[in-house]
């Protein structure tokens, strides 16, 4: 999902869209979200805006309202069409801060890429190079040994990780199938 840089005070922020459009003429802007849905978005306070027209610069959120693979943001200090047009293109970053807490067998695709992947029985894979969504559910794309393995991120799948890995039980015949 998202990429980190270092913000302001050393936190870590995470992309989660760009700005699409102005909207309206009283300043608003049409936030494309990049996470699978948008709903989270009117938790967030700060976001940081890079790029656009008006450089690095955190702006409070005053209103936001989803709008199916869009939020409509109020932003403060942006009040007019002319100030929202400025901000068009710009990528949108939140602190990892203000995301919401997870249950115990949930995660964020951005904390599985880059985590080494191994078998239950300690058997080297490879490394999280990203996920898909395919409908169904989502999928780990591990990269190693010249090969990707497409490994189904579910549960029955995913029995242990610790922060540097990823422990999986593969079903039977499914590294040789990517071979």
């Amino acid at each position: 999902m998202a990429d980190q840089v270092c913000g302001p005070e050393g936190d870590d922020y995470l992309l989660i869209g760009r700005v699409a459009k102005a909207h309206g003429i009283k300043g608003e802007v049409k936030l494309l979200s990049y996470a699978e849905d948008s709903a989270n978005t009117p938790h967030y306070r700060e976001l940081l805006l890079r790029g656009g027209g008006s450089g690095d610069r955190l702006y409070a959120v005053a209103r936001c309202r989803p709008q199916g693979k869009y939020a409509i943001l109020t932003l403060a200090g942006v009040a007019d069409r002319n100030a929202a047009d400025a901000l068009i293109g710009a990528e949108v970053w939140v602190a990892r801060a203000q995301l919401p807490l997870l249950g115990d067998d949930e995660f964020y695709w951005h904390d599985l890429v880059g985590l080494a992947v191994e078998t239950e029985e300690g058997g080297a894979l490879g490394t999280v190079r990203g996920l898909m969504a395919t409908g169904g559910h989502d999928v780990l794309v591990v990269a190693g040994r010249g090969r990707e393995i497409l490994i189904p991120a579910r549960h029955e799948f995913i029995v242990g990780q610790d922060g540097e890995r990823l422990v999986v039980a593969l079903p039977p015949g499914l590294v040789e199938m990517n071979e």
